[in-house]
Order: C-alpha cells, then structure tokens, then sequence
C-alpha cells in the first residue's frame, strides 16, 4: 500500500494540472498579430451591460461590430474584451489612424448585423481617436454607468 500512495499522488496531481490547464488557468493573454491593432478593452462599470457596439474608422475605411456573450449573458461590469482591426493586405502603414466609438446597450438583446437595438436601452459614448503601431494593444477603459454616464478612456 506504501508503494502505491506516491503513485496515486502523482497521477492526482498530474490530473490537476490537465484539469486546470484545460480550465484556461494557464492561459496567455491575447497578442496582436503584426498586421493588427487590438484593442485591450476594461470595463469599470456599476453595472452589467447587455453588448458593446463598437463603430470604427481605421486609415479612413469604416466599420461596424460588436461585443456579446454568446450564452446571452450580459457582459460583466468588470470584464476585459478584445477587439482587433487588421491592416489590409498588401498596405505598408506601419502605423493606424483609429477614431472609435462605443455603444453601450444596457440590456441583453440579440445581436444584429444592423447594430439596431431598442433606443432606450442605447447610449453612445464620445469618439476616441488615437494612432497606433501595428503589432501592438492599445488598452482602454470604460468607466460610468446608467445614471450619470458612460465614458471611454485610453489606459
């Protein structure tokens, strides 16, 4: 029985580690590839949100997305998201001219790819305009709530 009690501990701990490495634990932090930007995004809010909208301008070309929980959860007060936005191909900037801006929809709806949700539950926040190296996160965060505000902030 004394032979097979170290035995068993191994296996229990090697089990663990699988478990947790697995479980994400070990996990590393998203990277920018070296043809995008990504954004590194901190939410500091009072309350859950139900998505975040996300309207851009990167080196002149517009776009439009967004940010839910696949499991239709709302979006924690203090989660951090990540979005990127890649240079095209064949472009030899090596930098990006990006004006951002966020919406914040205060309930869970289903996303769309019109960006359309109902008004009340809708409040856009100031544009956030900054120039970026590719290759790089730029971290922001959006602080404030439903009451007196939201805001977006670069880190």
């Amino acid at each position: 029985m004394k032979k097979k009690l170290p035995l068993f501990v191994l296996l229990a701990v090697l089990l663990l580690a699988i478990v947790l490495y697995g479980a994400g634990c070990f996990a590393r932090p998203p990277q920018a590839a070296e043809n995008e930007v990504l954004l590194k995004i901190r939410l500091d809010l009072k309350e859950d949100i139900g998505l975040l909208v996300i309207d851009h301008r990167v080196d002149g070309k517009e776009g439009s997305g967004g940010i839910s929980n696949a499991d239709k959860s709302m979006l924690r007060r203090d989660d951090v998201l990540y979005w990127s936005f890649e240079k095209d191909p064949g472009d030899a900037a090596e930098t990006a001219e990006v004006t951002v801006r966020f919406t914040v929809v205060t309930e869970y709806a289903d996303p769309n790819y019109d960006n359309i949700y109902p008004e009340e539950t809708m409040i856009p926040l100031e544009p956030l305009s900054f120039t970026s190296p590719y290759g790089e996160i730029v971290s922001l965060r959006i602080e404030g709530d439903r009451i007196n505000g939201y805001r977006a902030v670069l880190e």
